[in-house]
């Protein structure tokens, strides 16, 4: 991801979300090639998995920075919870199509129509047009290690930039564990299995869906730092209360306004790190900020992981839930930097 965002600096945006489509394409269609013809095995599903890795990898921070480039600067927080709502919106739709599709035509078939899914993404491409300004005209004579030591240099020297990408990384080591652990919390707590995990994650997905919305309603305001930290000393809290509670509906109800409030801090997180950085820095920035947004989860998950072996699920997770909110709520009190973002 470090790398994909020295690349979205250098070569024009469209050309690098275009090439991870047709990778994404081909992979898809490489899957379904193999379970047609039975030769799908764990080996392939891991290679095609990395390799689609890569290219999601690659094409994140281009993403980001594309959106950025095709909006007026003070409509930058509208943009990114909207943004926020069609991923919560296909991430609660998908699956269910998904299912029915596998029900009705099979696993090789569910790969193909994924396939001709990022033709759409494809098509859109190509009906965008950028200002001149926005295409890279000229080959960076800087190597690609000097771009990207030159992202750290200026992230080092930007206090309100490195206060932001902190604090994902801090979000995703203690908080995005949650959803990993939350099939544990409906079996072992809460005793209503896999259709009550189901339950759970809905109600993350739809408070998530009413959060972008009210984001989007919302815009640019006054004191988005002390909101952004007030949601993440609230919302952790309520996900505690949740896999605490001991019953099925009070977690779902607990969840849903965690969602809403988790989804109101991430897409206010997200549209500030995007203003704050500059046009020609704002790939590599935004490489960082997806770094550490995503990269925490997988160590916060692993020792977690080992917690919940002593401790048990409900009090590692509220552990990991209280360190995000006391860690937000120190900062609320003492950083009047933060306050004023």
């Amino acid at each position: 991801m470090l790398l994909g965002g020295v690349l979205a600096d250098r070569i024009n945006k469209k050309t690098i979300l275009m090439a991870s489509q047709i990778i994404q394409l081909v992979m898809a269609l490489v899957l379904a090639g193999l379970y047609f013809t039975g030769h799908l095995s764990i080996w392939a599903v891991v290679i095609v998995g990395f390799l689609t890795g890569l290219a999601q990898s690659q094409s994140a921070p281009t993403y980001q920075a594309f959106l950025t480039s095709i909006v007026p600067r003070d409509v930058i927080p509208r943009a990114v919870a909207m943004n926020s709502l069609q991923f919560n919106l296909s991430r609660s739709i998908g699956p269910p199509i998904a299912a029915a599709l596998l029900v009705a035509l099979g696993a090789a078939w569910c790969f193909v129509i994924n396939a001709f899914s990022f033709v759409a993404v494809m098509v859109a491409l190509v009906l965008i047009r950028l200002a001149a300004e926005t295409t890279p005209k000229d080959k960076p004579k800087q190597s690609v290690a000097g771009s990207l030591l030159e992202g750290f240099a200026y992230v080092r020297k930007a206090p309100d930039v490195a206060m932001i990408i902190g604090l994902a990384g801090a979000l995703s080591f203690f908080v995005f564990p949650l959803v990993t652990f939350l099939p544990v919390v409906a079996d072992d707590v809460l005793g209503s299995g896999a259709s009550g995990y189901s339950m759970l994650l809905s109600a993350i997905g739809l408070g998530a869906i009413v959060g972008a919305i009210g984001t989007a309603h919302r815009g640019k305001f006054e004191g988005r730092g002390k909101f952004l930290l007030s949601c993440y000393v609230v919302g952790p809290f309520m996900a505690s209360a949740a896999v605490f509670c001991g019953r099925q509906w009070l977690a779902v109800l607990l969840l849903f306004a965690y969602g809403i409030i988790q989804t109101s801090g991430s897409s206010t997180m997200n549209g500030l790190v995007q203003e704050l950085a500059p046009a020609e820095m704002r790939g590599r920035i935004l490489a960082l900020f997806g770094f550490t947004f995503r990269g925490g989860s997988p160590l916060g998950s692993l020792l977690l992981g080992y917690l919940v072996t002593w401790l048990g699920p409900a009090p590692a997770l509220a552990a990991s839930l209280m360190c995000m909110s006391l860690l937000c709520a120190t900062l609320l009190w003492r950083s009047p930097r933060f306050r004023a973002l």
